[in-house]
């Protein structure tokens, strides 16, 4: 046994050491008995409902409210990329209309050059519009006096952050 020097309580320090195999029946009942007294009988409802999980309704909530934000989100990300997917298929198709189009455009402009030819034009001219061309005599030339001049006050040149930081300061 080993002393306490603070109290002068000892430990029983037996209590650690290995028993010897064979305990005589005595002994065996005698250390029943002793635990019996500590041990704590429950039925079965009373230790199922003790091992069952204490649920805090704030933290079920909250746990189900990120659930929802979770599954949500997740499913604004998936109808979002289903509807560009779609928007994609349909600007693809309306390309290919628009292509088309223009495809069918040039072939009848081609279709018009070459029904419409000059010569064309200018019988229609002659002999339903009852039209002639314009001789030598018809045509008068305009001269402009030498003082009259044009000139570009601004031109199209691009002008930079500094140069138009400056005009709105006046430097």
């Amino acid at each position: 046994m080993a002393v306490n020097k603070n109290n002068g309580l000892a430990y029983d320090l037996s209590l650690f050491e290995p028993e010897p195999v064979s305990k005589p029946a005595e002994e065996v009942e005698a250390v029943k008995v002793k635990n019996r007294g500590k041990v704590i009988r429950l039925e079965k409802e009373e230790f199922e409902r003790s091992q069952r999980r204490k649920r805090n309704p704030v933290v079920i909530l909250s746990v189900s409210m990120l659930t929802i934000i979770v599954a949500a989100v997740f499913s604004l990300i998936v109808y979002n990329n289903v509807m560009i997917n779609e928007l994609s298929e349909k600007i693809i198709e309306a390309n290919g209309v628009i292509e088309n189009q223009e495809n069918l455009e040039a072939q009848y402009q081609l279709k018009i050059d070459r029904k419409l030819t000059d010569q064309k034009v200018q019988e229609y001219a002659e002999q339903k519009l009852g039209m002639v061309q314009a001789n030598s005599a018809q045509k008068q030339f305009v001269s402009l006096t030498d003082g009259d001049k044009g000139e570009v006050i601004r031109g199209d040149e691009k002008q930079s952050f500094l140069d138009n930081l400056a005009r709105v300061f006046h430097l």
